[in-house]
This record gives C-alpha cells, sequence and structure tokens, in this order.
C-alpha cells in the first residue's frame, strides 16, 4: 500500500492551488441578511396626510398620460388616473391639464355646433366640420361627447330629410294694368266709379313702447361633474350633505365657491373639498337678461354623498 506525498518542487511547476468561492459565497449571504435587516427596520416613505404613496405603477401611468400626443387620449389617460389614484400629490397639476384641454375643447365643440345648425351651410360643410371634430376629440373617449355627436348627427340627417322649400319666384310677363293708374284709385274700374269708390286707407297707427320687465334666464347646468367620495369616508360609510354659493361668469365657469352649510358627522373638510373641485369643474349655461350673457352671483347648489 502506498501514500501520496506532496512534493513542493510539483506544486511550484504546476501552479497555484486552486482558489476556492467557499468565502465570498459566505459573505454575499451576509451582506443580503444586513440588508434585509436594514431594509425591516426601515420606516418607510414619509407621505403628507391625505395623499398616497407613489408606486411604480401610478408613476408609469402618469408618465403614459404625459406621452400621449392627441389632446383626447391625453385628456382619456389623465382623467383615468385622477380616477385611479385620487389622493396623488399630482392632483392639482392633472387639474391644471385638464382645464387647457377642456377649454381647446369647448371652443372646437361651440364651432361645430354653430356650423351643424346654420341654416345656410349644405350637408357636406356640416359632415366635414363634425368629422373634423371627432378626428380630432374622439367623442367615444372617456371624457367625450357621445351623446352629444349622436344628436349633432340626427339634426343633420333631419335637415337632408327634409323637403327643399318650392320656388316661388313669379314668372316674367307683361302686366295688363297700366303704369298710368293712380296709386289711389281702383284699377280697371270705370271712371265714375274710380271717383266715387276710392282706395280705402286705414288711419296711422302710432306705437308706442311701454316699459316692460326684462327677460332673465338664470343659469343651468350644461355638463355636470360628480364628486369624488372620500376614501376614508367611504370606507366608514359617513354620508354628508354640502350645500355651496357659487360664483358664474359670462362664459358659464365657476369663478369661486363659499360654504354654506356641511352637515356630516366626520370628514366635514374631506366632504367640502370634494364638493368644490366638484363645482369648479361643472360647466353651466350662463345667466341672460334680455338675451345678454350676465355674471351669476350666490347660486346655491347641493352634494350629496351616500355611501350605501
Amino acid at each position: 500500500m502506498y501514500q501520496m506525498i506532496d512534493d513542493p518542487e510539483e506544486e511550484e511547476r504546476t501552479g497555484r492551488k486552486p482558489v476556492s468561492i467557499l468565502p465570498f459565497l459566505i459573505g454575499a449571504i451576509l451582506a443580503a441578511l444586513v440588508f434585509f435587516l436594514v431594509w425591516l427596520a426601515s420606516p418607510g416613505q414619509s407621505v403628507s396626510t391625505g395623499q398616497s404613496v407613489e408606486t411604480p405603477a401610478s408613476r408609469a401611468a402618469y408618465l403614459t398620460a404625459l406621452g400621449e400626443t392627441t389632446p383626447a387620449l391625453r385628456r382619456a389617460r389623465l382623467i383615468d388616473y385622477q380616477r385611479t389614484y385620487p389622493d396623488t400629490d399630482r392632483k392639482d397639476a392633472i387639474q391644471d391639464q385638464l382645464d387647457v384641454i377642456n377649454a381647446a375643447e369647448q371652443q372646437d365643440w361651440e364651432s361645430v355646433t354653430r356650423a351643424v345648425y346654420d341654416v345656410r351651410s349644405e350637408a357636406e360643410e356640416k359632415n366635414a366640420a363634425l368629422l373634423s371634430y371627432e378626428t380630432i376629440w374622439n367623442g367615444s373617449l372617456l371624457g367625450g361627447r357621445g351623446d352629444e355627436l349622436d344628436t349633432l348627427r340626427d339634426a343633420i340627417d333631419e335637415a337632408v330629410a327634409s323637403a327643399p322649400l318650392p320656388d316661388r319666384t313669379l314668372e316674367a310677363g307683361d302686366s295688363p294694368i297700366s303704369d298710368s293708374v293712380p296709386s289711389d284709385v281702383l284699377a280697371g274700374a270705370p271712371p265714375r266709379m274710380a271717383e266715387t269708390f276710392p282706395i280705402y286707407r286705414p288711419p296711422t297707427v302710432q306705437v308706442v313702447e311701454t316699459s316692460r320687465e326684462p327677460v332673465v334666464i338664470e343659469a343651468e347646468v350644461r355638463r355636470q361633474v360628480d364628486p369624488n367620495y372620500p376614501r376614508a369616508a367611504l370606507r366608514r360609510k359617513v354620508g354628508a350633505v354640502v350645500t355651496l354659493a357659487i360664483d358664474i361668469n359670462e362664459k358659464g365657469r365657476v369663478d369661486s365657491t363659499e360654504v354654506i352649510s356641511v352637515e356630516a358627522e366626520r370628514y366635514g373638510k374631506d366632504f367640502v373639498r370634494a364638493a368644490e373641485r366638484a363645482a369648479m369643474r361643472t360647466r353651466f349655461h350662463p345667466k341672460t337678461i334680455d338675451g345678454e350673457t350676465v355674471p351669476a352671483r350666490g347660486v346655491r347648489k347641493r352634494y350629496i354623498f351616500r355611501s350605501d
């Protein structure tokens, strides 16, 4: 039986001994364990009261909304983000962007409405104006005007289906009545009858204008925006009734709001905040006096929150 004896000279000829990876593996495991313990002891991300912690999903959704090049898609994604993450700290920036987009859309909507109801325009011009609006704003998206677009299409179809007015132009021809007949006698009558029976002329009636009351039409809701239910109150099934006094300018937009009353067991400030945001985004037909738009002050509007 033979015993193997290492030869130092053989080791020098063949090179160094193999390096073991065991120390590196143990060091990596210890580093991971330390990182895990530090992560458990960390207090986490601090946020303000009423705000949610940003997640990779929420950030990705927000960046996707900002990346949309068309205004209709951007508005739809911002509205969806606003509903999905109501407590985000970006809510003010999102609302500012929505206000700008909605203002541009409102101008285009007023233009296409005037074109559709213009009796001097042909059906082709009306359809072209409607198609241009739909190409830009896509009424089927979130925040679009699907039902209102159907109303405009029906108006165009009704105008096309209606019978054209008959031609009432008189045929050209020579009149049998002489141009020499005086204007105060009957044409064609014998001379004696013409002198005996002159044409009856009614007496002149003077029209005297009397004072009247001006015609006042109060502001009416054109596009209603419902408030977002406060999440804490919804979880605890707390309801509320918030009454606001709002000031509406001559363009139908809300300039300011004032709280009249709040009926809530808890979360009164949250309910008021939700009601004020909804009121500021609501659009109205402005108040008119004798057909002229004027501001409306102190218009009362009530928001009822029910958790059932």
